[in-house]
């Protein structure tokens, strides 16, 4: 490549693991809405309370642990993967960002919608957000999630990777109407955003079951734009949601820190730990909290209810089916 002798040369990893790297060390005072830099400076062992989730098409899940924990439906846990002695766990989900993308685009009233965020010079997403917002505000609803509490929505359309690993898992909708309106396809959105943060809340308690000690989520990646859906997990999973200040650079800031270690090792192979350049590089951003409402707690606790008992059901439905075909046609 033409690069002089004796360079530095920073170890490469997985885009999701940079996502790791570009924001769990940030500084934060879990206690407030705006995160400040005038916190003293973490200690390691506070990564084993945060889950990375770096969020796009799909998302990626990570936590490190001081020592191995297994969990079923998780991948790992990996020793040294990026701070020696330490153990990664990766856990996912098949479809977030592609899943919300579906169910826009096969809606009738895609089309209309897309043209009316087009009139407000705005995304589909941000105009959706705020069609939601009007519906609560005409229909006096005491927040969004009203609007969806007979609506639930299972959104495995592309399989399951966490927590339960199968990948023959599809979606399921119990509330359909007839409605062909911007108004039912704000609320299949809005479904699909609930799906995401329950199912995120699923993963977590399964891991915390395990073994695991998460009490916070660190985003990364498109979704964190997403107001309504940073507002969703955070009350779903009643633990606050932390927002990188550079929404758009978290995995890249990531690969910078690998940079500044690569910069930082000597002849010897000796130079500054990597959770000290990411406690030292990285910036303050903004936490997303529960939302206080006790009713809306309990909502959306039973709807998680109903979240888990769709996903058996299905597995048990399956399971029936095949028992009753099995060798069917077969010679």
């Amino acid at each position: 490549m033409g690069l002089p002798a004796g360079i530095a040369i920073g170890s490469g990893v997985i885009d999701a693991y940079a996502g790791w790297i570009g924001t769990v060390g940030a500084k934060v005072k879990l206690s407030e809405d705006t995160l400040d830099s005038h916190i003293p400076q973490n200690d390691v062992s506070q990564a084993f309370t945060r889950l990375a989730a770096v969020a796009g098409t799909s998302t990626c899940h990570l936590a490190m642990s001081e020592k191995p924990v297994f969990v079923p439906g998780v991948w790992g846990p990996y020793r040294d993967v990026l701070i020696p002695e330490y153990w990664m766990a990766e856990g996912g989900q098949s479809a977030t960002g592609e899943l919300l993308k579906h169910v826009i685009e096969t809606h009738p009233a895609y089309n209309e919608a897309t043209s009316l965020a087009e009139s407000f010079n705005t995304n589909i997403y941000d105009y959706l957000n705020e069609h939601l917002r009007d519906l609560q505000q005409q229909q006096s609803a005491p927040t969004i999630s009203y609007l969806g509490r007979h609506f639930f929505l299972y959104g495995d359309l592309f399989g399951n990777r966490s927590p339960i690993a199968d990948a023959n898992m599809k979606g399921s909708v119990v509330g359909l109407s007839p409605d062909k309106s911007v108004d039912g396809l704000a609320l299949y959105y809005y479904g699909t955003m609930e799906f995401i943060a329950l199912q995120t809340r699923q993963i977590i308690e399964t891991m915390n079951k395990a073994g695991h000690q998460i009490s916070s989520i660190f985003m990364s990646g498109s979704q964190c734009q997403n107001a309504i859906l940073m507002e969703l997990m955070a009350t779903a999973c009643d633990m606050p949601v932390l927002i990188p200040r550079y929404v758009h650079a978290a995995v890249v800031h990531g690969a910078a820190m690998l940079g500044a270690k690569a910069a930082s090792t000597d002849a010897q192979g000796n130079g500054e730990s990597l959770w000290s350049i990411m406690d030292r590089m990285s910036k303050a951003g903004k936490a997303v909290h529960p939302n206080k409402d006790a009713t809306e707690k309990k909502l959306l606790g039973k709807k998680y209810e109903v979240f888990l008992e769709m996903c058996e059901s299905q597995q048990r439905f399956r399971k029936g089916v095949d028992e009753v075909v099995e060798g069917w046609g077969k010679k």
